[in-house]
């Protein structure tokens, strides 16, 4: 139980890092990708280590993240967007291993 609060922790940072990285590219240049495209592309294996799950794919992190924006984006709370964000994912992370199975994509 005591490693929720450290990947948690791992993930908020990586959606920080990474979301700093997007908006400061979304800034200096054209950039034709949302902000999962772009943080699957540059920090897939920041977010796998995080997340512990080394078999998370490009696919399986957009579809969390941009799920955990579409939340993020309704929600009501004052919660931090990367803490938000990091809860969500901390906490929907095994679902992508269950989605899928048997499912072409």
């Amino acid at each position: 139980m005591s490693s929720k609060p450290v990947k948690k922790e791992k993930v908020r940072k990586v959606l920080e890092d990474t979301g700093f990285a997007y908006t400061l590219s979304c800034e200096s240049q054209h950039i034709n990708s949302d902000y999962a495209d772009y943080a699957s592309t540059q920090a897939l294996a920041s977010f796998q280590r995080a997340l512990k799950d080394p078999h998370l794919t490009y696919d399986d992190l957009c579809a969390i993240l941009r799920k955990a924006s579409s939340r993020a984006s309704s929600r009501q709370c004052k919660t931090p967007w990367s803490m938000f964000m990091a809860n969500y994912i901390a906490k929907h992370c095994g679902d992508h291993q269950n989605q899928g199975k048997g499912r072409p994509h």
